[in-house]
């Protein structure tokens, strides 16, 4: 097991290199520039010159690009040219809503979407079986950001359940540990801080949860399909085994493979989806500062973005490989 996780933390760094070097050549291919956002459209040729030569824009490629691997390493990446805030502060400011909002609803999507998958696969043509399909189908088509605006609508704005806005209700004193709303006040004993964010939680949790949770129950049921017909399962059964212990050990370990590849893509993936939710709930993640950069050209925050999300993507991916190790051994045999 070491020698397959050393291998997987090896890929991980040359991924990750090879994220730097297109972070780096897509920030020169673009238009424009941070002497363009600086500069007033009158700035002369000597002023744009020197403003290049100030932030290193003058140095050979390879000087710059060493220069934004050794920041980036470090987590320095510079100044917003919108706000003038350091973009690290601005990502550590925002970042914790958009973890807390994704995290929460993957767990919906696993909670609900892999019991639902397996007992559609267990009785199969049955009329929870097609509800399961055609519920998932139609959690596919239904666009995140639609879905959102229904539910504000009819739970918040009409019913009144649930909160509309915001993490927390307007005037609520809390004290901060983590920047997630519900976790701090869980470990600080402020429950009633904990159960107001997680009521705000809920609508947002639910509208990004629909994609991954329509997927998972589909490729829950088709994984359990295949295996159920497998050899071992029908020994296992024949052995006269418990149902308990030919599901567990036999059914679900060897079907939790796919599942668990298609968990690790979509939270990665509900990064972006959330962006979409923050907007409808006015969520204050990482929504606006994105929409806001992009707007105005703000390069160098679109970069610290970009990268900080992948590099949330590929050690996701990693532990998603190191689960394959601990569910199936013959993969770190393989490997």
């Amino acid at each position: 097991m070491l020698r397959y996780t050393v291998k997987r933390l090896l890929q991980l760094a040359v991924a990750l290199l090879g994220l730097t070097l297109l972070l780096f050549a897509w920030f020169k291919a673009l238009p424009g520039g941070p002497e363009n956002q600086l500069l007033p459209e009158n700035a002369t040729d000597q002023q744009r010159e020197a403003l290049r030569a100030a932030l290193g824009l003058d140095e050979p490629l390879w000087v710059q690009y060493g220069d934004f691997l050794a920041r980036a390493v470090r987590l320095d990446f510079g100044s917003s040219l919108s706000s003038g805030r350091p973009i690290a502060t601005e990502l550590a400011d925002r970042l914790p809503a958009t973890i807390e909002l994704s995290f929460a609803a993957m767990l919906i999507a696993v909670g609900v979407g892999i019991p639902l998958g397996y007992l559609a696969a267990k009785r199969r043509g049955s009329w929870l079986d097609f509800a399961a399909v055609s519920g998932s189908l139609l959690g596919t088509c239904i666009p995140i950001f639609f879905l959102a605006a229904m539910l504000k609508v009819v739970f918040a704005q009409e019913l009144g359940w649930l909160p509309t806005t915001f993490r927390l209700s307007a005037g609520s004193q809390y004290t901060e540990v983590t920047g997630l709303r519900v976790l701090d006040g869980l470990v600080t004993g402020e429950f009633d801080i904990a159960w107001d964010a997680t009521l705000h939680l809920v609508l947002p949790a639910i509208a990004l949860s629909s994609i991954p949770l329509a997927v998972i129950v589909r490729i829950t049921r088709a994984s359990v399909l295949d295996v159920v017909g497998e050899d071992y399962v029908r020994t296992a059964d024949a052995k006269g085994l418990k149902p308990s212990v030919v599901r567990g050990r036999h059914v679900m370990r060897n079907a939790m493979l796919p599942i668990a590849t298609i968990i690790g893509l979509l939270l990665g993936s509900l990064f972006a989806g959330a962006v979409l939710t923050e907007s409808v709930f006015s969520f204050g993640g990482i929504g606006s500062f994105v929409y806001q950069a992009t707007t105005e050209r703000d390069y160098p925050a679109l970069m610290g973005f970009i990268l900080v999300i992948a590099v949330f993507y590929v050690v996701i991916n990693l532990l998603v490989d190191l689960s394959y190790g601990l569910l199936d051994p013959r993969v770190r045999v393989r490997s």
